[in-house]
């Protein structure tokens, strides 16, 4: 199946609940209306392993960036955390930038009070500062 929504957002410098809350509600929302959603947070263990042995470390990052983007390739819509409180996000960034490339549906979930960058204005499909609304955003491009 190729018709995912990919839940991309800060996994580095932030709190198990920051990683994984929202993309648990968002999940559930996503579910009532039968669509799937792939979320990187399943191979967390991953990013726990790099903290802990620094000598493994491009073996686990090569397949944490091979794993991302098959999961990017699946999905038809990306829904990104890129809400400046809530980590670095340089990955985030260049998931998008990859997404966008292959011509994804991109929803953006921001905070009013970030700073627009013009790459995410720019490769945005849509841009929302309420996770509610990102989610109807992403029913509404789905499976097109």
């Amino acid at each position: 199946m190729t018709n995912y929504v990919y839940l991309a957002g800060p996994m580095e410098d932030v709190s198990h609940e920051e990683m994984k809350g929202w993309r648990v509600n968002a999940t559930q929302f996503l579910d009532m209306f039968g669509i799937e959603t792939l979320d990187p947070t399943r191979r967390v263990s991953f990013h726990d392993e790099l903290l802990q042995d620094k000598t493994k470390s491009k073996y686990i990052c090569n397949r944490i960036f091979e794993q991302d983007i098959s999961d990017i390739d699946s999905s038809s819509v990306i829904l990104a955390d890129i809400r400046r409180g809530a980590g670095r996000g340089l990955g985030t960034a260049m998931e998008l930038m990859y997404a966008y490339t292959k011509g994804k549906t991109i929803i953006l979930w921001a905070d009013m009070v970030d700073i627009e960058h013009p790459f995410m204005e720019a490769i945005a499909t849509e841009k929302h500062y309420d996770l509610y609304e990102a989610l109807e955003a992403v029913t509404s491009y789905y499976g097109k």
